[in-house]
């Protein structure tokens, strides 16, 4: 008995330890990347400043006198991304409730594959799609001369961030301690009152993590965004508008950018602010949503 538990304490250390060196890797794979994202665009926040940037409403990197501002392409990225959640994340949060425990396990078989497989599928598909039936939908229903749009940018996005809401969601629903089960049973409540009031607000870590994850999928997306959005540089004005989100601007402008030119430069400095914004929407999502204390309402 020594032996064995001397050999688990062995390995519960060994384990701890990767996850440890894991856990640190990915911190430095991440302060590297933003480090490279600096370095490249440096020359630029030092010409233009970093308020001029972000508030600049004119993108003209190529002019005589250059004019570099990505507010329009930021405020249509939050667009797509936050509206791409507003869309998933109910459905999603249902899906995984109703696969964890409603579902009957033929069926819980046949969907976990289904959910799988769309997360595989490669996001010019979704962009074929959106632009062949989407698109082609909103302009013949609403008598549009193109259907392009932020909105509809953000349905196609919706429909590829669901498989990650509804895996992230049900596992983490899935991870509850049984005895809150068992004592709800016990005391004859409802299944529904029990997945809304004390199951959810049980597994809400997980489920918000879960939503951290879409939302940086959907602000990360170029193929689907760049077919669908419209592609136009000015200020949206609603959900409906055509925009660019910063991803389709990297994705069109960034091989016809000469290295090192201000263009270039500009770029670089764009995909540094995408990411400072998912990590900031990590940050304010963690600090104000997830429960302080006691996560399980009383009875």
């Amino acid at each position: 008995m020594q032996v064995l538990k001397f050999k688990s304490d062995k390995v519960d250390t060994f384990l701890g330890s990767l996850f440890l060196v894991t856990a640190w890797a990915s911190v430095l794979l991440l302060a590297a990347l933003l480090l490279f994202l600096l370095l490249e665009s440096w020359p630029l926040w030092s010409r233009v400043g970093v308020l001029s940037f972000i508030s600049g409403q004119v993108w003209l990197p190529l002019s005589a006198v250059p004019q570099i501002g990505i507010a329009p392409m930021l405020v249509s990225t939050l667009w797509v991304a936050a509206g791409a959640l507003v869309l998933a994340a109910p459905l999603g949060l249902a899906c995984a409730a109703f696969l964890a425990e409603f579902a009957p396990a033929p069926l819980t078989a046949v969907m976990r594959p289904v959910l799988n497989l769309l997360t595989g599928i490669p996001s010019v598909v979704y962009g074929f799609l959106g632009a062949a039936v989407l698109v082609r939908f909103f302009e013949v229903s609403f008598d549009l001369p193109s259907g392009e749009s932020l909105f509809a940018a953000s349905l196609v996005l919706a429909i590829m961030v669901l498989p990650f809401i509804v895996a992230n969601s049900e596992i983490a629903l899935r991870s509850v301690l049984n005895d809150y089960r068992h004592t709800s049973l016990a005391l004859g409540v409802s299944r529904p009152y029990y997945v809304m009031r004390i199951l959810i607000p049980a597994a809400r870590k997980g489920i918000i993590a879960s939503m951290v994850l879409a939302f940086g999928r959907a602000a990360g997306e170029t193929m689907a965004v760049l077919m669908m959005a419209g592609n136009t540089m000015f200020m949206p004005g609603s959900w409906f508008n055509q925009g660019e989100p910063l991803p389709a601007l990297i994705a069109l402008e960034l091989g016809s950018a000469s290295p090192g030119s201000l263009h270039y430069q500009a770029l670089f400095a764009a995909g540094l602010v995408l990411l400072v914004l998912v990590i900031l929407v990590n940050i304010l999502l963690s600090s104000f949503l997830l429960p302080k204390g006691n996560e399980v309402k009383p009875f």
